[in-house]
């Protein structure tokens, strides 16, 4: 009676196992949809163009802005019958946010060097770094949008040649004290340029494009999420159920 009952539970194993193996046959459109992560809000739709769109949870607690409904988008593929690809946009390229126009002005006091920082908006929840001449000891970090600093503390002397050429870097520093990262996404390098600050001792640095849903964005790049079945992913350990 042990043979027969074995070959029983045996193909009823095997019959269980097949029905959670997806077949190859259009299996990129029926992995198209949306999925809701399990215990939240947050949401991913796989759409029929190949691209995707992780949208924000519609109540994280933070900030508040309707236009950043969404955290990360790019494409996505099917790598296997089992296995989905995803790479967010812009990921070798450079993205918008870090774009920026530089204003270069002769004005106020001629000893000093006179920097203002624009964002599009209220929200830079960031520390502004400058340095000069590739000193790290002739650093600064600030909260402050408008900086005021001595020529003669950070920038070299002035010489008998009228052109006095200065090396500046600029970039924001997150401050993970205060704020939800996303990717741990801390340094923005925005640029380095060589500035003629006695010709331009006031500049402004116009950011248009560096808001929150640039700051929050998730980067991803070949980033693997497992096909449990036609109704389910599992994506960094956590379930994500298909919506009907």
């Amino acid at each position: 009676m042990k043979a027969p009952i074995f070959l029983i539970l045996l193909a009823f194993c095997q019959l269980s196992c097949k029905a959670q193996i997806i077949s190859p046959n259009n299996l990129d459109k029926i992995l198209q949809g949306i999925y809701k992560q399990k215990g939240s809000s947050e949401k991913l739709e796989l759409k029929s163009d190949g691209s995707y769109v992780l949208y924000n949870p519609e109540d994280n607690g933070y900030f508040v802005i309707e236009q950043c409904n969404y955290s990360s988008k790019g494409k996505w593929k099917q790598m296997s019958n089992d296995v989905i690809e995803i790479t967010s946009e812009n990921y070798y390229q450079q993205q918008e946010g870090f774009k920026y126009e530089l204003k270069k002005e002769n004005k106020l006091s001629q000893d000093s060097l006179y920097i203002k920082v624009q964002f599009p908006s209220d929200f830079h929840p960031v520390k502004l770094g400058l340095y000069f001449n590739n000193n790290v000891d002739k650093g600064v970090h600030t909260d402050s949008t408008f900086i005021k600093l001595s020529k003669s503390k950070y920038l070299w002397p002035k010489t008998s040649n009228s052109i006095n050429r200065n090396h500046i870097a600029f970039s924001l520093n997150a401050n993970i004290s205060e704020t939800t990262l996303y990717k741990g996404r801390i340094m923005f390098k925005i640029f380095e340029e060589d500035i003629d600050t006695e010709k331009y001792n006031y500049l402004t640095i116009t950011l248009p494009h560096f808001d929150l849903c640039f700051f929050e964005f998730e980067l991803y790049n070949q980033e693997l999420l497992f096909i449990r079945n036609q109704n389910e992913l599992i994506w960094q350990g956590k379930s994500w159920d298909k919506l009907h």
